[in-house]
């Protein structure tokens, strides 16, 4: 390419910024020569807004497993340190009277 054809491209390219719409004008705006400019300014803001949420929820749900381990842990701790029953005959568990 050659400076006369660059020196064209870039005149081309700075008409086409200047007849863009401005932030907060229709995001579907299209230029003389077919162009599309769009606002991705509101889509990026509402992914990282998402991904933010999804950060803090896996951030809860990790607290939560970690949580439910050392219940479990403890609950297994108080099963093992119990005495344990005599076993009855084989009979039931319940032990009703009159039954």
């Amino acid at each position: 390419m050659n400076e006369a054809a660059v020196t064209k491209k870039l005149v081309d390219l700075s008409e086409t910024i200047s007849l863009a719409p401005v932030k907060g004008a229709a995001a579907s705006a299209q230029a003389a020569d077919g162009t599309y400019v769009s606002d991705c300014s509101h889509a990026r803001s509402s992914a990282e807004d998402m991904l933010e949420q999804l950060s803090l929820q896996i951030k809860y749900l990790l607290f939560d497993l970690e949580a439910t381990r050392r219940e479990n842990r403890y609950l297994r701790q108080i099963l093992e340190t119990r005495p344990r029953r005599p076993q009855d005959d084989g009979d039931n568990d319940l032990n009703l009277p009159g039954v």
